[in-house]
């Protein structure tokens, strides 16, 4: 990170708030004593899950990844297709940056209808498969993502996984979410700071003059990067 990218980040993104922080503000406001929430792909450490800890709420966080072990929470290795949870016993599931990595949306989709009760919530933040990121990642074999993504982005190999972009963007979410008795509560486009050019200053310039035309201008929402849902199972 040079003094250019600083820079820009002070000048155009400081007072923007990541879509990361939109998800957390909305899983602060739902998590209640009594719920029964689901980190559907989790991560090594339940990150996200860790942050609401504090809420009385039972914690369960499923993940392919190996697992290591936290406090306040049950961690489970498993599919997201296959859950070893009863039927609707779950009250909220939501996923981060976890729906663009997933081959089989109908297994996915339908094990969250089977988990959650009567009105329950999916909530998930995942990749526009329309934003230019996505675009390159559709084009480039996965195999080559995880030497791009270390090399612009520093993130280490264990933290990059395949993408199939199956379930990116409206048409395709309303698809699933339909065949699989979903009502979409709520669909936003968020754009952010372009991620993958932090360590490189005149790249971080450029692609910031157009995330920030992407979000200005409505014409092109289409193209912003991240896609925010809601799900209420009907």
């Amino acid at each position: 990170m040079g003094e250019l990218t600083d820079w820009t980040y002070r000048r155009f993104w400081a007072h923007v708030e990541h879509p990361y922080r939109r998800l957390r503000r909305r899983l602060l406001e739902l998590a209640v004593p009594g719920l029964t929430i689901l980190d559907a792909g989790c991560g090594h450490t339940a990150p996200n899950l860790q942050e609401l800890r504090d809420s009385g709420a039972t914690l369960v966080g499923v993940d392919l990844v190996h697992l290591e072990p936290q406090p306040g929470m049950e961690l489970i290795e498993a599919d997201l297709g296959r859950i070893p949870l009863p039927d609707a016993s779950v009250d909220l599931i939501y996923s981060r940056s976890v729906m663009e990595h997933v081959v089989d949306p109908d297994a996915v989709y339908g094990e969250a209808a089977r988990l959650l009760k009567p009105g329950g919530r999916w909530i998930f933040l995942t990749a526009n498969r329309w934003d230019y990121v996505s675009i390159v990642s559709r084009l480039t074999p996965n195999r080559f993502h995880a030497g791009i993504v270390r090399r612009f982005e520093g993130r280490d190999e264990i933290d990059v996984f395949p993408t199939a972009y199956k379930t990116n963007d409206r048409g395709q979410i309303a698809r699933h979410a339909a065949a699989h008795g979903f009502r979409i509560d709520a669909f936003e486009r968020h754009g952010q700071y372009p991620a993958m050019f932090y360590r490189v200053g005149p790249l971080f310039l450029l692609a910031t003059f157009f995330e920030k035309a992407v979000i200005k201008l409505p014409f092109l929402a289409g193209l912003r990067g991240w896609l925010y849902v809601e799900l209420v199972k009907r």
